[in-house]
């Protein structure tokens, strides 16, 4: 996932992307960053020109579960992930995550 958005990021943004929204079947964890990693947000979000992630995989809430909040770069109260806007919405549509974005003309 990571080296994917890495390779196409900067195309998308070449070619006139305004917002780039990942939305990977990934999850959230603090585990080393390794080639075909199920639960690679984390890394996702390092990836320079992703504006934001709605992710999901292990089928909890973020921002707001505790297993969350130790994270390297995460704010599981503002719902960031290295400032990236991000939301996991739980699983079989018991929740929905919202993500507002302010846009302004360039």
């Amino acid at each position: 996932i990571v080296e994917t958005a890495k390779k196409f990021v900067p195309k998308m943004k070449e070619e006139g992307a305004d917002i780039i929204i990942a939305i990977p079947h990934s999850g959230l964890s603090g585990a080393p960053h390794k080639e075909m990693a199920e639960n690679t947000s984390l890394y996702l979000a390092s990836v320079p020109g992703i504006d934001a992630i709605l992710f999901g995989h292990d089928h909890r809430l973020f921002p707001g579960d505790a297993a969350y909040s130790n994270l390297p770069g995460v704010d599981n109260e503002a719902g960031t992930i290295n400032g990236v806007p991000a939301v996991m919405p739980g699983f079989f549509g018991n929740h929905l995550g919202i993500i507002d974005l302010v846009l302004k003309p360039t």
